[in-house]
This record gives C-alpha cells, sequence and structure tokens, in this order.
C-alpha cells in the first residue's frame, strides 16, 4: 500500500491531468480544484493536536496526512437557471469512506436574481468558513484556528437550504434557512462512534456592505442515532455487583444516552478586507444537553497585512466550557473503600471532567502568494492549557490522569493551491 504522502501526489497528478480534457469535451462543464500539502508538529505523548473532531490526534511528532487534502469540483450548467454541483475532498479522516469523501452533491435552482434554492448535500452554513473550509489557498492560515474550527463536528448537510438576497440600506442582506441531517464521528475516549444528527435546521443572516462582511446564525439538531458513550456502559456492566455497591451508577449511565439529546449552536462573524489589511472574528456559543459536550465558548481575531506578494498576521483565540459541568454522584462512602469501586468511580469521573475545555492560544504566521494559484505558509503559535484543562486534546484512557503541561506549541507549514 502506498504511503498517505504519495497518494495525495499520485491523486492530485490524476485529477490535474485530466480536467482540462474531460471539461472540454463536454459543454457546460466546469471543473475545478484545490489542494494543500500541509506538515503540523504538535502534541505531548500524552495529549494529542486535534486538527478537527473528523481526524485522529497528532502526538509530539510531525504529520502530513492530518492537514493535507486534494478535492475536485464539477459544476454542470443544466439549463439557464439550474445547475449541478459535486465535490469530492480525499483526505485522512477517523472511520473514512466514500461517502465521507462526497462533501458536496447539490441541485441548485435560481428562481430569481434574489431567490437560490439547493437541494442535496451541502456545506452547513454555521460559520465563516462554510464553503471554503477545505480550501486553504482561500484564507490567509495554514489551516482553520484550531480554538474555533476543531470542536464543529458538522460540515455537511444531507437535505438543502433556501437564500432570498435584498438590498438594505448601503449593501446587500442574505437570509438563508436550512434543514436536512448530517452524519458525524465522535472520539469519546474509549471508541469512535458514527452518529446521526436529525432533523438539522437554522438560518444564517449575512450581510455585505463596501469592505464588510458581517454574519450571524442559529442552528439545532436533535441525535437520532449511535451512542458513543455505550463501549463506557459496557465496561462497566461486565460485573453486575458494581451496580449494587454503587446505587446511583445506573442513573448516571442512562443520562450518557445520546440518542434524543439536543444540541443548539450560535455563532456571529465579521471580516474586513483591502488591497493591504486582513481582519476577521468570529464568536461561538454551543449549548449541549450530553454530558460529554459541555457547553462551550469560542472565539478568534485574525489581523494580516499584506506588503506586496506576502502577507505577515497573528491571530488570538480562546475556547472554554462554560456553565455547570456535569457531576457524577459518588458511590457511598462505605462502597469506596473496596479498590474496584473506588477505581470505577475515579475512572467515570475522569472521563467526564477531561471533556472540559479552557485554553487561549496565541499564534504568527506569513503567508507568500508565489502566484495567483499557489501560495506558501509557515505558522507557529502557543497554547496554554488553563485550569489544567485538557477536552480539545485528543487522549486515552490512560492518559486521563497524566501531568497537564502548562502550554503546548504548534508548528505547521502548508502549501495550498487551486485549478
Amino acid at each position: 500500500m502506498l504511503p498517505t504522502p504519495f497518494k495525495y501526489a499520485l491523486i492530485a497528478t490524476t485529477i490535474i491531468g485530466c480536467a482540462p480534457a474531460i471539461a472540454a469535451a463536454h459543454d457546460g462543464v466546469h471543473l475545478s480544484g484545490f489542494g494543500n500539502v500541509s506538515v503540523i508538529h504538535s502534541g505531548t505523548k500524552d495529549f494529542g493536536y486535534i486538527y478537527d473532531l473528523t481526524k485522529e490526534g497528532v502526538f509530539d511528532t510531525w504529520s502530513l496526512k492530518t492537514g493535507s487534502s486534494i478535492g475536485l469540483q464539477m459544476n454542470t450548467s443544466l439549463t439557464d437557471n439550474l445547475d449541478a454541483v459535486i465535490q469530492g475532498v480525499v483526505q485522512d479522516r477517523i472511520n473514512n469512506d466514500l461517502n465521507k469523501s462526497i462533501t458536496w452533491a447539490f441541485l441548485r435552482y435560481k428562481a430569481s436574481p434574489d431567490l437560490t434554492i439547493r437541494v442535496g448535500r451541502i456545506a452547513t452554513p454555521l460559520y465563516m468558513l462554510s464553503e471554503y473550509r477545505d480550501v486553504g489557498f482561500a484564507y490567509l492560515w495554514t489551516k482553520p484556528i484550531t480554538d474555533f474550527y476543531s470542536n464543529i463536528p458538522v460540515t455537511t448537510l444531507d437535505g438543502g437550504d433556501i437564500a432570498y438576497t435584498i438590498p438594505f440600506m448601503d449593501g446587500m442582506l442574505e437570509t438563508r434557512f436550512y434543514a436536512g441531517q448530517s452524519e458525524v464521528a465522535i472520539d469519546n475516549v474509549t471508541n469512535t462512534t458514527d452518529v446521526t444528527l436529525s432533523p438539522l435546521f437554522g438560518t444564517r443572516l449575512t450581510y455585505y456592505v463596501d469592505r464588510w462582511t458581517f454574519s450571524g446564525s442559529a442552528a439545532t439538531v436533535k441525535n437520532k442515532k449511535g451512542e458513543p458513550a455505550a463501549q463506557l456502559s459496557a465496561l462497566f456492566s461486565q460485573d453486575p455487583s458494581i451496580f449494587t455497591a454503587w446505587p446511583s451508577l445506573q442513573s448516571t449511565l442512562n443520562d450518557f444516552q445520546f440518542v434524543d439529546t439536543r444540541l443548539y449552536y450560535y455563532s456571529l462573524g465579521a471580516h474586513y478586507e483591502t488591497g493591504d489589511w486582513n481582519v476577521q472574528s468570529e464568536l461561538s456559543y454551543s449549548d449541549a444537553e450530553w454530558p460529554f459536550f459541555p457547553d462551550l465558548a469560542a472565539g478568534y481575531i485574525s489581523v494580516g497585512r499584506t506588503f506586496d506578494s506576502s502577507t505577515v498576521y497573528g491571530f488570538a483565540s480562546k475556547a472554554k466550557s462554560v456553565g455547570d459541568l456535569y457531576t457524577v454522584e459518588a458511590p457511598p462512602a462505605i462502597s469506596l473503600l473496596a479498590p474496584q469501586i473506588a477505581s470505577a468511580y475515579q475512572t467515570l469521573k475522569g472521563v467526564v471532567s477531561a471533556r472540559a475545555i479552557n485554553q487561549e492560544t496565541l499564534g504568527f504566521g506569513v503567508r507568500y502568494d508565489i502566484n495567483t494559484q499557489l501560495s506558501l505558509k509557515g505558522q507557529i503559535e502557543r497554547t496554554w492549557l488553563l485550569d489544567s484543562k485538557f477536552g480539545a486534546w485528543s487522549y486515552s484512557l490512560e492518559g486521563i490522569n497524566a501531568p497537564v503541561p502548562d502550554h503546548i506549541d504548534t508548528i505547521s507549514i502548508s502549501l495550498s493551491f487551486v485549478f
């Protein structure tokens, strides 16, 4: 089997070589593509860097597969008002398969100059990078800012949306409504589980004026299928006597059920761009009913200054669990005298508390545009783990009790391109 870097190179060469011939052979067909060749060093031996929730952690090593990808998009014009779009992205993922590689597949109908309807698989319009999160060439950084984007599990939506645009004051206001379902993989320390989120629905407002873009979104989703904590529950159920010594355990395990719980997500964003300056900021808040997803507030601000073909940038970001964290009810004091019960209690308590997040990041980087389709970027960032909270990092069951470092540095270099 070919190593991952050679697979990406082979796929990229094949796509780039075939795309012009395919497009030339069919009127109304437009092929385009994009890619990132990225190397990242981060993490420690106990705590792995998480690019996003679809990928495995990077534990104190250099990784070429975590941030690298290659994508191809085909737009086909069917009538004057109807077109079809399909996009595939090859990248490393947890529980990877062909279905996850198809990121877009929709029909788009332009009912009027102001009204557009899409049906199929679309990018979930939750945040400012929704339409181009995988297109590294489209943003300053080597990768989406981790504190904000790594904890967003929903990237695609099987359903549709409707967008209506009207003039408003000195700009244009777009109102978008969307609904459908999404399938994602959730890593819960002991295992990774594919879950179905349905129904998912929400709205997004975007206002364009001069060099500014402002956006706000709100969404809610119900968890329909999949139990990420099932293996953890099964671990305790191997010894039925534990429930006698710990009467509240069954109630606690019932609280860990994922199906029929709900998640609410809200975000605000602003972007300002001139030929010399690039400023972007986003804030988000997620409210989850599941104990393993504590409510989370996150945000960042990024500022870049362009000099000829180079852009120097810096950013600051933060993510923090807010509200009351789930409390595991302790066994009776006499039961805790038994080593087995005490160990089970500490394990369960540790798994829940380990999901809490409180960290801040400061990063700097340089982007050099080699030409209009190719850019080289380098970035260094330091993340401070506050109050020993490490829920934004990957870890093993054994690593829950490992000493938490004061900070972790991340270095990344990427070559991003479009064609």
